[in-house]
């Protein structure tokens, strides 16, 4: 008897865990972070028909909605993105089986790609995805080379997938790249300019270098290959950099290949925030960064990111440190932390939704709320950017995304101790 009761509750769970299509929702009285043109609407409505934002403001039509919200006092922002983490290629980082990020292989370098490795199983996807994060930057590491490969864009979802498996290459520069370099930064920033020289040369004369008629080049022809969107500036180059000197040497890089820049880390790209403006240079940055962790990073402060804003820079956040993977979504408490120091609010919240979907090329999907654009959502029992507020109501991809995932499943299965359920472990 009791085998069937349990064979019921869980076909029930099973059922009310998995994702729904939106169907015709409305959200009212809600303030909505639109981060468009519309700004911020209060006391305003949203409809979503069939996982796509259909109207936006007020005194909405609500016959045909088959569910009505009522947000009063709550309210909604567009899916976080962390714009650098390890989600789906890493679960447990001690593991080697589980643990993807990088190759030891000296093979390869940018043509290394971690899109064949992502687990969509991941047990951290969900936890993520509950608490607000509906998409993710995925970037590779490099034990050996200065370019450590392409990253791609997750969407967050159930199921989770893939929206672009080449979305940037990604490169190390400054101190952190003197092993691959031989010891010396100088060495790994000249290693990076014959590569992209070579490149250039290779696009141009593919045919002679493929039949053997032509110099060695620096790169295996694969590698070669990948960084051609590169030095074509059609795929952004995200180099992990903190020194502002080694920044400025970037700089000069950028305008000799015509590169799409993007500086991650950037502790101290603060101090050089005018020229990065000036050069259309996105900085990725964790707002709560400010320990000078090594000699790259003395001058890290926790205004960095009001100041980069303030010089009319592109920000965009990551954070917190090393929680970037395991809990990505604390992204929204770097965001809070750099409100705290000066930034402005809006430029925050774009900061961890518009920017990287923009930079990345799924502006389209994901980073605002406008009709038209498919639904990715979060309904918030309060301030976004407050520590305690939580995420009442996700919605990926078009999808209504049931609250649960391991952490939650674990909390109630031993909450209560005292029930008939097999309890594996007391105290």
């Amino acid at each position: 008897m009791r085998r069937g009761i349990r064979l019921i509750v869980t076909i029930v769970f099973a059922f009310l865990t998995f994702p729904v299509p939106a169907g015709e929702i409305l959200i009212k009285n809600a303030t909505i972070h639109t981060l468009s043109g519309a700004g911020t609407l209060e006391n305003a409505d949203i409809l979503i028909s069939n996982g796509t934002i259909s109207a936006l403001g007020t005194d909405i039509d609500a016959s045909s909605a088959g569910k009505v919200i009522d947000a009063s006092g709550k309210q909604i922002t567009p899916g976080l993105i962390n714009a650098y983490t390890y989600l789906g290629v890493r679960e447990i980082s001690a593991v080697e089986g589980t643990d993807d990020v990088s190759t030891g292989d000296d093979q390869f370098s940018a043509a290394f790609t971690v899109f064949s490795a992502v687990n969509p199983s991941s047990t951290l996807l969900p936890h993520n995805l509950i608490h607000g994060l509906t998409h993710a930057i995925v970037a590779p590491e490099s034990r050996h080379h200065v370019f450590a490969g392409q990253g791609i864009v997750l969407q967050l979802g159930m199921p989770s997938s893939i929206l672009n498996k080449s979305a940037a290459m990604f490169a190390r520069l400054g101190g952190s790249s003197s092993e691959p370099g031989g010891g010396s930064r100088a060495s790994s920033y000249l290693k990076t300019q014959q590569a992209l020289a070579d490149t250039r040369e290779y696009e141009a004369n593919r045919h002679a270098v493929m039949s053997g008629n032509w110099r060695d080049l620096s790169l295996d022809v694969h590698d070669l290959e990948a960084l051609i969107p590169v030095i074509d500036g059609s795929l952004p180059l995200v180099v992990t950099v903190h020194r502002a000197s080694d920044i400025n040497a970037l700089l000069e890089l950028k305008m000799q290949f015509g590169l799409k820049l993007v500086i991650a880390g950037a502790s101290e790209a603060w101090r050089v925030a005018d020229k990065l403006a000036r050069e259309d240079v996105a900085v990725i940055i964790d707002p709560m960064a400010n320990l000078p962790i090594d000699f790259d990073q003395l001058a890290a402060r926790l205004d960095a990111a009001a100041i980069l804003d303030a010089a009319g820079v592109t920000v965009l956040f990551t954070g917190v440190d090393f929680q970037h993977t395991h809990s990505a979504f604390l992204v929204r408490q770097a965001a809070g932390n750099a409100v705290a120091y000066g930034m402005d609010k809006t430029a925050a919240l774009k900061a961890m939704t518009l920017n990287p979907a923009t930079v990345f090329g799924f502006a389209d999907k994901a980073g605002s709320l406008e009709p038209g654009k498919q639904a990715n959502l979060v309904l918030w029992d309060g301030d976004p950017l407050e520590i305690m507020t939580l995420a009442e109501q996700v919605i990926a991809n078009g999808k209504v995304i049931p609250m649960v995932s391991r952490s939650t499943r674990l909390r109630d299965r031993y909450l209560d101790l005292d029930n008939e359920r097999e309890i594996f472990y007391r105290k």
